[in-house]
């Protein structure tokens, strides 16, 4: 689906690691992926990163960035056959004028086709933000929206295992009251998970454990 696309989740919910995987698995002949995660732009500097990624020339106006970042977009799909996916992380820093800038660089053939995909990859209150008065028209104009929720007490076990797994160990070594707390003190945050566990088999690895509780997990906690 080609138009614009809202992605959000709170920070460590792994937002930009689902969207490179959603990336690799496109068909390169296909489409053309952009990334770029410097939100904290002016406008200038918002066309002109966006032309260089395209290939196009770094100009020094608007209306010759403009030109140059929709023929760029043109050229992927009538000459290379090649849908571009413009990918703007940690989104909700982006200036109010920008989301203007972008309404209006996504307006194609007066409005009557979509031919690049564009995510925005960004923080819950970015959803906010784009409910104010000012950025309606361009919240309307976006297609899909999806949030990225933390894991589940199960999804959690589930996933520590998993990592476990990957790295050899057959053996179970977090007990169940071990993964409650770490469910319960990460808040199912992927980042935080691995955090704690990291710093709970460190605790383990020092007391000579071979198996780890709720008591190291605790004791790994005060260290985060």
């Amino acid at each position: 689906k080609r138009g614009i696309m809202l992605v959000t989740g709170h920070p460590g919910t792994g937002k930009t690691l689902h969207v490179r995987a959603f990336v690799e698995k496109l068909n390169p002949n296909l489409f053309k992926p952009v990334y770029t995660p410097l939100s904290t732009v002016n406008i200038i500097d918002f066309y002109r990163q966006l032309s260089v990624l395209l290939g196009g020339e770094a100009f020094y106006r608007k209306p010759q960035l403009f030109d140059a970042i929709q023929n760029s977009i043109k050229n992927y799909v009538v000459n290379n056959k090649k849908i571009p996916v413009i990918i703007f992380d940690e989104a909700h820093l982006l200036k109010i004028e920008n989301f203007y800038e972008l309404q209006i660089l996504s307006n194609f053939n007066m409005d009557s086709s979509d031919p690049a995909l564009f995510i925005l990859i960004g923080q819950p209150h970015l959803r906010e933000r784009l409910m104010i008065p000012v950025l309606q028209p361009f919240n309307q104009r976006i297609s899909l929206k999806y949030h990225l929720p933390a894991l589940t007490k199960d999804d959690t076990s589930a996933y520590i295992h998993h990592h476990l797994a990957l790295a050899g160990l057959k053996d179970p070594l977090f007990n169940q009251n071990a993964l409650n707390a770490v469910y319960q003190n990460s808040g199912g945050i992927p980042r935080m998970i691995n955090a704690l566990c990291i710093k709970t088999m460190t605790v383990g690895a020092i007391e000579k454990k071979d198996s780890l509780s709720e008591d190291e997990v605790f004791r790994a906690t005060h260290e985060i």
